[in-house]
């Protein structure tokens, strides 16, 4: 039997419909990463834009459970298009709002864009296997992460030209006007309900999020790995991110962060391919492997680096969490019945992203407490250990819960 290719996976008209819909949303989303802060500052200082995101950030983080059930209930594309419909909403506040002093209609514009958020993330993780056969998820998932990331530089070099051209409120309209296309291939694939489709018993909200809570309970090693993002996040991610565009404006120049998230963006897509094209029956390995080379980033931030040699340490981070996602998600969706995976992925955001924000805000703080060596130091023994630690529990090698002795070596 010839093993299924990446045209495949394109030869599926409702998957290319699919596909281009979404990527064609996320270039949007690129374009509001660069209107957005152009616009609100215009009319407010940078306390109001950072207050506008931690808004829609509470929001996403707070409703993501729920988010996930709603996915699991109801038909997950017809989930994805009103998610669509309430952040187009919500976008369309920042245009009417976002040039006035009306700081109430931006924060209520915030809240609908983060409650949007909430409800598509978990229905588009969870809808693709709906669409895609067991054999090309892997594929899928590769594709999924390598043009996403490449839809967002898209968008963002696009919202930079507009905004310099045409202003960031038309750059905006545009951005609205991509969920349209997004909504068009939605309701044209119409996937059905996955309670019809696995027959389940419908309960009520709060009952679903604590089943969801229990299927990856149930599993060690998936809730494991949770918390092995939730402190990879606080104490790595999320300080370099406040971090970078500081330290490298310092040493190297303004410009110098653009180089820095292209190398990292360019790693991104790079692994993600990568992974699509591997075959192993022990994913967990090569996960764990591909994510140690993120142990380079706090390393370059305590320490004065040559400028390509910080971008070669994020190509090679960003690379090797290419390659972690598109395993990990591959496993989410071969692991869970089809019935829970909404609660699944939102449960799996929850537990990465949830101290995001907090992480945001106090690690920097303690990083220049304690200093930034030390804290590097801290950051790169803590990724190191938490990466390589999560293999020794059961499952996390194979990802699965399958009896290790179905398993084959590489």
């Amino acid at each position: 039997m010839t093993e299924p290719t990446l045209l495949t996976l394109l030869r599926d008209t409702r998957y290319r419909a699919f596909w281009l819909g979404q990527i064609t949303s996320v270039v949007g989303n690129g374009i509001r990463i660069v209107a957005l802060p152009a616009l609100i500052l215009s009319a407010h200082d940078g306390r109001t834009y950072g207050i506008v995101l931690a808004v829609d950030s509470l929001f996403a983080v707070l409703l993501l459970l729920f988010g996930g059930a709603i996915a699991d209930r109801y038909s997950r594309t017809s989930v994805m298009a009103w998610s669509d419909v309430i952040r187009a909403v919500g976008i369309t506040g920042y245009l009417v709002f976002g040039g006035t002093t009306h700081l109430a209609g931006l924060l209520v514009s915030a809240a609908l864009v983060g409650a949007g958020t909430a409800a598509f993330q978990p229905a588009h993780r969870a809808a693709l296997p709906q669409i895609v056969p067991a054999e090309l998820r892997q594929k899928a998932n590769s594709l999924d992460a390598a043009t996403g990331q490449l839809g967002l530089a898209v968008g963002a070099g696009l919202g930079g030209v507009l905004v310099a051209t045409v202003g960031p409120q038309r750059a905006l309209m545009i951005d609205v006007a991509t969920f349209a296309i997004s909504l068009v291939t939605l309701f044209w694939i119409r996937l059905p309900r996955i309670a019809q489709v696995a027959g389940a018993v419908r309960t009520s909200l709060f009952a679903e999020v604590r089943e969801g809570i229990a299927q990856v309970r149930s599993r060690t090693w998936a809730w494991v790995i949770m918390v092995q993002g939730t402190a990879q996040v606080f104490l790595v991610f999320a300080p370099y991110f406040a971090l970078v565009p500081v330290a490298s404006a310092e040493r190297y120049g303004i410009e110098a962060y653009g180089w820095i998230s292209a190398a990292g963006s360019i790693g991104m897509i790079a692994g993600s391919t990568l992974a699509g094209r591997v075959t192993t029956k022990r994913p967990g390995l090569w996960a764990m492997n591909a994510l140690a080379p993120s142990a380079l980033l706090p390393l370059c931030l305590a320490f004065q680096v040559p400028l390509a040699v910080f971008c070669a340490a994020a190509f090679l981070a960003w690379a090797g969490i290419g390659v972690f996602v598109v395993f990990w998600f591959t496993a989410l969706q071969r692991e869970f019945p089809a019935e829970v995976q909404g609660r699944v992925f939102a449960l799996e955001s929850v537990a990465t992203f949830g101290l995001e924000p907090i992480a945001l805000a106090v690690a920097p703080v303690l990083a220049y407490q304690i200093g930034l060596s030390t804290f590097a130091v801290i950051a790169t023994v803590v990724l190191i250990a938490t990466t390589y630690a999560v293999l020794f529990v059961r499952g996390a090698i194979e990802l699965s819960s399958a009896p290790a002795s179905v398993t084959a070596r590489v």
